[in-house]
Parts: C-alpha cells; structure tokens; sequence
C-alpha cells in the first residue's frame, strides 16, 4: 500500500506537469492573470480547479475499481490473465502515443470561467471526468491494483489527484509575478510529455510480471 501510494503521486505529480497541463493552462493561466491581482487570488483559483479535479478522479477510481472487481469475478487472474494483459497493453500503448505527441483533447466552454470560483471548481470537476489519455492509463491502472477494495481505488485516485494538483497551484499563485510566456516552452513540455510516457510503460509493464506470476 505505501509503495503504491508513493508511486501514484510521485506520478501524480510528474503528470500534473506534463502534457494534460497543456489542455488546461491555456485557459486557466489567463483567466487567473486577467481576473485575479495577487498571489493569493491565484492561489484560490488553483486550489478550486484542483480541488474539483480531485473530487471527479475519486469517482473515477471508486467506479473504475467496482467495474474491474465485476469483471474479476467472472474471469479470476489465476485462471485466466487476458484482461489483465489487455489493460497492461493498454497502458503502455498509452504511453507509447503521450512519448510521440499523441493523446485525448477535451474542450470546456469558457463561459464556464466567467463563475468565479464555483465556475473554476466546476473546470476542475469537468476536466476529472472527462480524463485526458494519461490519467486514463493511470485510472485504469488503479483499478487493476486495488485489489477489488472500492475505498482503496478512491483512496489511490485521491492520492493521484494530490500529486496533480501541485502544477495549477503553483502556477495559479506565481501566475500575477511570473509571465505567461515561460509556461508555454515546448522543450520543458516535451520533457514531461517523454518522463509521463516512460511511467505508464513502466505501470503496464510491472502488470505483465503481475500476471506472470499468477498464471505460471
């Protein structure tokens, strides 16, 4: 458990950097710049997006958990380690796409910001729901860990959630000091996009040698 937990928010974190801030910054770092005046208004923001995001990941996990218990069920690990497979193969294809630029675009209106605070929680929640590719992968991988326990799946996308929430928080608070431009350098999102894909590899993989074990 405590080993699981590091690692989902030591990834939590490292993706809350990567690519999925590219499908939020665009809309969250200039609303924040045009709207708020100090350090601490960015901070309310951030902490509102991140807080609905965190909320929406914590159903995510609980439903993706119960839905792979279902399925465990009727096809056990031990007799049979296809869908385990099939998810892990999932996964690394996943980052395989995020490494080469790949991945799942969402578009929230913007009168959705026009709400203050309760709008920005309510970006956060929507951005939860509808996942971009690495938090899928990354969901999907909570579900095969959790051991069929729904409040552990809740508590490992919580966990996940928490490392994520780092990126808006920071850039909310030092988005009044720090021009919008040094958020935008391609060489640094590229970074994180190569380090988000190398996890989910890794995530699917350490499946596989989970399935292996059970099954010879």
């Amino acid at each position: 458990m405590p080993s699981n937990s590091l690692k989902l928010l030591a990834a939590g974190f490292t993706m809350g950097w990567g690519p999925c801030l590219a499908y939020t910054a665009p809309l969250l770092l200039p609303y924040i710049g045009a709207t708020q005046k100090s350090w601490k208004g960015g901070l309310k923001i951030g902490l509102a997006f991140s807080i609905g995001r965190l909320l929406a990941l914590g159903i995510l996990g609980g439903i993706a958990t119960v839905a792979f218990s279902f399925i465990n069920r009727l096809f056990p690990p031990q007799k049979s380690g296809w869908l385990y497979l099939i998810l892990a193969l999932f996964i690394i294809i996943t980052g395989i796409l995020i490494i080469l630029g790949k991945g799942f675009k969402i578009h929230i209106g913007k009168s959705i910001l026009a709400k203050g605070t309760g709008g920005m929680f309510l970006f956060g929640f929507l951005m939860g729901i509808a996942p971009c590719a690495p938090y899928v992968a990354v969901l999907t991988y909570i579900a095969c860990i959790a051991e069929n326990v729904v409040l552990e799946g809740v508590l490992y996308a919580i966990i996940f959630a928490i490392g994520t929430a780092v990126a808006p928080i920071v850039l909310g608070t030092l988005m009044g000091v720090i021009p919008e431009k040094l958020f935008k350098r391609d060489k640094w999102l590229k970074v994180f996009q190569v380090i988000c894909g190398i996890i989910l590899i890794l995530f699917g993989s350490q499946l596989i040698y989970y399935v292996l074990n059970l099954v010879i």
